[in-house]
């Protein structure tokens, strides 16, 4: 039963982080390298070094779904989603670590405490300046 609270907390705490995230999206091509990163991954082209292959053929794949008519929007579709990843799995890094501290999680409390302190430590780093 705690394992699937905890897969649920997860589940909220990735939609709470992708739906801020995707508030704050760029809708379109901004400033800086995004033009450029966005251009040469719709085309598997190379960026100025040391390049980024990796983020160039996610950004193809991405550019190739039917999400937004505008190609800027669905290369950087990327972010949000990877982003709000980073910030469910932030919170299932902190679960563990609390309960590597403390022991597992027995009791419905208890799961309130642990689960609760993670989802603050994970929107905290949601929505913080974490560069």
């Amino acid at each position: 039963m705690m394992k699937k609270l905890n897969n649920i907390f997860a589940l909220i705490t990735f939609l709470y982080a992708f739906i801020i995230y995707m508030i704050t999206m760029a809708p379109t091509t901004s400033f800086w390298d995004c033009g450029e990163f966005i251009a040469t991954a719709i085309t598997l082209g190379v960026p100025h070094p040391p390049g980024t292959p990796f983020y160039l053929l996610l950004g193809n794949f991405f550019s190739q779904l039917p999400t937004f008519s505008d190609l800027g929007a669905r290369v950087n579709l990327i972010s949000p989603i990877f982003s709000a990843l980073a910030v469910m799995f932030l919170y299932l890094i902190i679960v563990q670590l609390i309960e590597q501290w403390r022991g597992k999680v027995k009791s419905w409390p208890d799961s309130l405490i642990v689960y609760g302190s993670a989802i603050i430590g994970a929107f905290t780093f949601a929505v913080s300046d974490s560069h």
